[in-house]
């Protein structure tokens, strides 16, 4: 089930606000279409760190081979800073304390919340803007994105259509699907060898992938005319935009002239690659954006773009890559697997600030979904054309004797009557199909997989965990008590927390405690860390421990800090403790984060509006 936001800003600048913010809520699988407004407050300080950043990045990586970016000679980009840490710290600051500007918190994020329980749902957030810098900021920080696990801020025009296609009949795929055009341009300095090797090794056994190698522009626009077209276009090399974000320029070859395409050389070939099928272009080279930005500027109705929107090293658009292809080879939606991309960059922050951020998706809410052939359905074809390409012969397709299928007929039958051996393996797959039926809300038949899941592994967690959540949802409190039992006595430290707060909830601190030691002695993951801290707080305060009570929620809040519950305690052990301006902010940061569908926190919810009223806080 997909949440689609579309949060379109309307007319305005940095310098004077945005007065007329909208956010239209749909959803795919229920009768909802809600819209909120709001507004944004002027921010003039944000462009000049934005461009500040965007310097700094640049400078960062004059120095270095390993860079996308083709540094012009006069160019502003060897200007450096000293500290980039404190750059994109500052920037990151201002972004998020306009975003929690009290016009737009309030009146378009509180209600996007309260509608959007649950935050590991699926959303679509698709920003309309025709601005390029604005477009450009760090939309990434936005305090709803980083609380939704499964949310990704897509830049959208504010005018779109759905670009013509060559028909199809009975709902056959055009001869594009599963083709991919990889561009290798200008390498100097970089490994652009490693992408095609990712490519290969997560697509190659469903995809046709061609690879075009430091090609003239005349050889490029050829191939984008090819008479069954491409699914995917990527391009790894050098780039770059001018500091607008607009007029970018692709760096192709290495030769003296003739050596950089921009969108408008490339127009007649990407509309007809489009009608023929084309679903995605990748531009995986330093501050690609501006390439985005021309293409809607010439009227291009792509579907989806992935461009950068900074300079990028060359081992992180590697990481990107890799993780990218790679959740799309599992079958994740685009969106998602950006999103999923971009996190797997997180661990780059402390050496590149920001460089999560980066990649951006670009697209239009009514994109067709992108979906690659499964194993089974396309034979493969791994081909060169490069330089002198067109001589080379194609590698060899990959076939499958009858031979070495009777072998593996035989071998699935004997492995059929062993099932027990793979049954773990089998296990898997069935909680995983549960997982995905759970979240489109077809929950009898997630109930039958996570059933199946545990047959096949006796002592396989997480089937019974989810089984637990399921009859939760449905109020069959009997049943999931049951379930959770069962997922802590195989070692789920998720059901450890559960279960603890159950018995805080029914009177039993001491026992809950028992659980709370086995969950913080087992768990690796912040989110359970917190969960366990908190019930721990939650029990102090129970037995009036409360500097002890204090230490543990602060714990909690701080391996999470939008956990209601935790914050909700915590302001109630400082009211206790005469501490009233801390209380005051904890009963803010509980209102923040509280979901009026959870009871829990509904009740939470009440208690911090009585709280915040009384001091004048809130009206």
């Amino acid at each position: 089930m997909t949440w689609t936001v579309i949060l379109a800003l309307g007319s305005g600048t940095l310098q004077e606000g945005f007065p007329h913010v909208t956010a239209k809520l749909k959803n795919q699988a229920r009768p909802i279409n809600i819209q909120f407004k709001g507004s944004l407050p002027p921010v003039p300080d944000l462009e000049v760190l934005q461009r500040r950043w965007k310097v700094c990045c640049s400078g960062f990586q004059s120095s270095r081979s390993n860079s996308r970016i083709k540094i012009k000679p006069t160019s502003k980009a060897y200007i450096s800073e000293n500290n980039p840490r404190a750059i994109y710290e500052g920037l990151r600051e201002e972004m998020q304390k306009w975003l929690n500007a009290d016009e737009f918190y309030r009146k378009i994020e509180v209600n996007l919340r309260t509608q959007i329980g649950n935050t590991s749902e699926y959303i679509q957030i698709f920003l309309e803007c025709d601005d390029s810098e604005i477009c450009e900021l760090p939309w990434d920080v936005w305090n709803f994105r980083e609380a939704y696990c499964n949310c990704e801020i897509i830049r959208s025009p504010s005018e779109y259509t759905i670009q013509s296609k060559q028909e199809t009949q009975a709902g056959i795929y055009l001869p594009s699907w599963g083709r991919i055009l990889c561009v290798l341009g200008n390498s100097k300095g970089i490994d652009v060898k490693k992408d095609t090797k990712i490519i290969a090794q997560s697509l190659g056994d469903r995809c046709q992938l061609e690879f075009l190698d430091n090609p003239t522009p005349e050889e490029l626009n050829d191939r984008l005319f090819d008479e069954k077209g491409w699914q995917i276009f990527f391009f790894a090399g050098h780039s770059d935009s001018d500091n607008n974000a607009t007029n970018g320029r692709l760096h192709i070859n290495q030769n003296a002239a003739n050596n950089t395409v921009t969108v408008n050389d490339l127009k007649i070939g990407i509309k007809r690659a489009s009608y023929k099928g084309l679903q995605l272009l990748i531009f995986n080279s330093c501050s690609s954006f501006g390439l985005a930005a021309d293409l809607v500027a010439q009227n291009h109705h792509l579907p989806s773009i992935i461009v950068m929107r900074a300079p990028i090293p060359d081992q992180i658009a590697h990481d990107f890559v890799k993780s990218l292809f790679g959740y799309l080879a599992d079958g994740e939606p685009l969106f998602l697997a950006v999103r999923k991309a971009k996190d797997y960059l997180l661990h780059w922050e402390s050496r590149f600030p920001g460089a999560s951020g980066i990649p951006v998706l670009c697209q239009h809410p009514n994109f067709e979904e992108l979906t690659l052939p499964r194993r089974d359905k396309i034979k493969p074809v791994i081909s060169a054309a490069a330089d002198g390409a067109a001589d080379r012969p194609n590698r060899p397709q990959f076939t499958v004797s009858t031979k070495l299928m009777q072998r593996t007929s035989i071998s699935l039958a004997v492995l059929a009557i062993g099932y027990i051996l793979i049954g773990p393996i089998v296990a898997r797959v069935a909680n995983q199909i549960g997982i995905k039926n759970h979240k489109k809300g077809q929950l009898f038949i997630a109930e039958k997989c996570y059933q199946l899941a545990t047959l096949l592994n006796l002592n396989y967690a997480s089937p019974y965990y989810n089984l637990a959540e399921l009859y939760e949802s449905l109020n069959e409190k009997e049943y999931a008590a049951k379930a959770m039992k069962e997922a802590a006595r195989r070692g789920s430290t998720e059901a450890n927390a559960q279960i603890s707060r159950s018995l805080i909830l029914n009177n039993q601190p001491q026992e809950a405690l028992k659980f709370v030691a086995a969950c913080l002695e087992n768990t690796e993951y912040d989110g359970v860390k917190a969960a366990c801290f908190k019930n721990r707080g939650w029990v102090r305060l129970t037995q009036k421990r409360y500097d002890a009570a204090e230490a543990d929620l602060r714990i909690a809040i701080g391996f999470r800090g939008d956990s209601p519950e935790a914050q909700c305690l915590l302001a109630q052990v400082l009211e206790i403790q005469d501490k009233p301006q801390a209380a005051l902010e904890a009963w803010n940061q509980a209102l923040k984060y509280s979901n009026y569908r959870v009871p829990k926190q509904d009740e939470c919810m009440e208690i911090a509006l009585q709280r915040l009223q009384a001091k004048g806080n809130i009206k």
